[in-house]
């Protein structure tokens, strides 16, 4: 076989559907395999630690590539363009030397990836550093290079990394502080094109042989270190540390452990966070044969984690190693089982897992169309939105372990709300929030969430109150919504924005990935003139069949009142015209410029007198 990609396509029949749940009301997953452009033979291309996924991009290390002598590494970025996932560059260290392993572990999260180099020995053998990428365009440049402010002979710095925003997190296994092997991670944060160290973590309860910092995970202002060689309920019985930012300080929140952690269990080799839940893999697992494996879920409650459930695969094997890769995406797990056997002896698995409410439940098993011996599908796994990502490090298509990884694509049916796109822009002296959804599914409506600078998030607005919060329950084609923020807002602050959705049963979905952050600047002019000119909120609102807009001038002057769909087209012109110093009022009765009926929904009522500018929303409803 040649080291191009290659597309596999599979279709399930009905009776199948079920298995593949979380692929909204489709029958149809894609399978993707993606090798290196340069594959070779020992590459150990999609390795652990070295596979992760954001939106239209994937990154996938080989650290034993030659690209600038033996075993100096490579990672390889891919995109996404419609269906098809192709390799958009190959990364390797400006200071690339002989044995530096660069591509170890990588992570990729939107316009930034991070790829460590365990054997890099700049400070001293074996220290370790990692690279931060940034991309401009279809460009990735190396924009840094970081490393331990106390690094040391063999510590391996960045044995493990995540990027979230503007923190990374880089774990250090062999860092010895509490004796061999009891490991630490070091945080980093991005200011302009400079990654600084913000502070290194240690477990509060560090011991020798913890090995705290095997996997980490960070997402906003939580991050999760496993330690799965803590050995509190027995020999390697394992645990993970999640801690919490507050301003520039990083704080051990809490210490878990599985509710039957038993000696072997690994608890902690693999972890992951995503808003207010994290997943811990636990490969030693025996409930079902040695090493068979499981997963903990835990879910926050203020300051508090708790293990919301635990879960082993349908075909559940000895020496499945199940939980030995997880990554978790808002209601969405992916777990490889790298040793699973599905006729074919270690060729491996992975499974794909969703939650309603409080449960989580099997909806895939996933496993490679090429399935071979000792493939070790599952070795590593990423999930984000749409897209599943799962290494097969021992495949041998291009040479004995050159490897591979495939991507699978569906529609997400974990969540009622798919969202399509969630933007903020500053208005004058408002901000507006505009929003797509592709698809709905017992979608009651939007609450608004906002926070200030770097302060905690409060929630501005709901569907409870703002009728065009409301959702549309159920529907398969895309909607519409905006939201304006014509609070008091503050100059020169940045105000941070998400919506959730809420589905009729009650259940909140959270959509912090989807964030965006503006820097309000008042626009004094405007501030003062809105002294003198009122714009009312129309009455009533919503309406059916008509609405009364009023409003008030401060002179006589030229006046243009006008009303715009969401798309921002002119739907029709209500006034321009010269008016008389005072009150005044005007009426829309639904129709557009030729007389026309509009359809339900919202619309925008923009209202012009000299400088004074002002929009409105409101609701139409049949």
């Amino acid at each position: 076989m040649d080291n191009k990609m290659k597309t596999y396509t599979k279709t399930l029949v009905p009776a199948l559907a079920l298995s593949f749940g979380i692929f909204t009301n489709c029958l149809a997953e894609t399978e993707q395999k993606i090798v290196a452009s340069d594959a070779a033979e020992g590459d150990k291309f999609g390795s652990e630690n070295a596979i992760s996924i954001s939106g239209d991009y994937a990154i996938v290390g080989a650290s034993l590539n030659d690209a600038s002598g033996d075993n100096t590494g490579a990672a390889y970025i891919y995109f996404r363009s419609g269906s098809s996932w192709t390799e958009q560059a190959k990364l390797t260290a400006s200071d690339a030397a002989t044995g530096d392993l660069f591509g170890r572990a990588v992570s990729i999260d939107g316009d930034y990836a991070i790829v460590s180099s365990t054997a890099d020995d700049d400070v001293a053998s074996s220290s370790g550093s990692a690279y931060i990428f940034h991309r401009s365009g279809t460009t990735w440049t190396e924009q840094d290079k970081i490393t331990a402010s106390d690094a040391a002979t063999s510590d391996q710095f960045g044995n493990s990394v995540s990027i979230s925003g503007d923190y990374a997190i880089i774990g250090t296994v062999n860092d010895d502080d509490a004796g061999s092997t009891s490991g630490s991670a070091y945080i980093f944060n991005r200011s302009g094109a400079t990654w600084t160290e913000q502070q290194k973590i240690t477990a509060s309860d560090a011991a020798a042989g913890d090995r705290f910092g095997g996997k980490v995970s960070i997402d906003g202002d939580y991050a999760i270190v496993g330690a799965r060689g803590n050995s509190d309920a027995g020999s390697n019985s394992g645990s993970a540390y999640i801690f919490n930012r507050s301003g520039a300080t990083w704080t051990e929140q809490q210490k878990i452990t599985a509710s039957d952690a038993a000696a072997s269990d690994l608890f902690g080799h693999a972890v992951s966070i995503s808003g207010d839940y994290v997943a811990v893999g636990a490969f030693g697992n025996d409930d079902n044969g040695t090493e068979s494996g499981s997963v903990y879920i835990f879910n926050r409650s203020g300051a508090t984690w708790i293990e919301q459930q635990k879960f082993t695969s349908s075909d559940a094997a000895a020496n499945d190693n199940f939980g030995l890769s997880v990554s978790i995406d808002d209601n969405n797990v992916v777990v490889g089982a790298p040793r699973g056997e599905e006729g074919v002896s270690n060729s491996g698995s992975s499974y794909l897992f969703s939650r309603s409410g409080a449960i989580w439940t099997q909806q895939a098993e996933l496993t490679a169309d090429d399935a071979a011996t000792d493939d070790r599908f599952g070795i590593e796994v990423g999930i984000n939105g749409n897209y599943a990502i799962v290494g097969a490090t021992w495949d041998d298509d291009a040479g004995s372990l050159s490897g591979s990884a495939y991507i699978y694509t569906g529609s997400d049916i974990g969540l009622a709300v798919e969202l399509d796109s969630f933007t903020a822009s500053q208005i004058e002296n408002t901000i507006q929030l505009n929003w797509t959804t592709a698809s709905e599914k017992d979608n009651e409506g939007f609450n608004v969430y906002r926070k200030v600078g770097n302060g905690t998030f409060v929630q501005i607005a709901s569907y409870k109150g703002n009728s065009e919060l409301l959702g549309a329950l159920n529907s398969t084609t895309s909607n519409d919504y905006s939201f304006i923020d014509n609070s008091e807002l503050r100059n020169g602050k940045t105000y941070t924005y998400y919506i959730s959705d809420v589905e009729t049963n009650g259940i909140e979905t959270k959509h912090e990935k989807s964030a965006e952050t503006v820097r309000f600047i008042l626009n004094e002019e405007i501030a003062q003139t809105k002294l003198d000119y009122i714009l009312a909120q129309n009455f009533p609102n919503p309406f059916n069949p008509s609405t009364q807009i009023n409003f008030q001038i401060a002179k006589t002057q030229d006046v243009r009142l006008q009303v715009y769909n969401l798309k921002g087209e002119l739907v029709k012109e209500l006034m321009n015209e010269k008016m008389n110093k005072g009150s005044h009022s005007a009426k829309w009765d639904g129709t557009d410029s030729f007389g026309n009926q509009v359809s339900s929904g919202t619309y925008f009522y923009k209202f012009s007198a000299g400088i004074f500018s002002q929009t409105n929303k409101m609701v139409l409803l049949k």
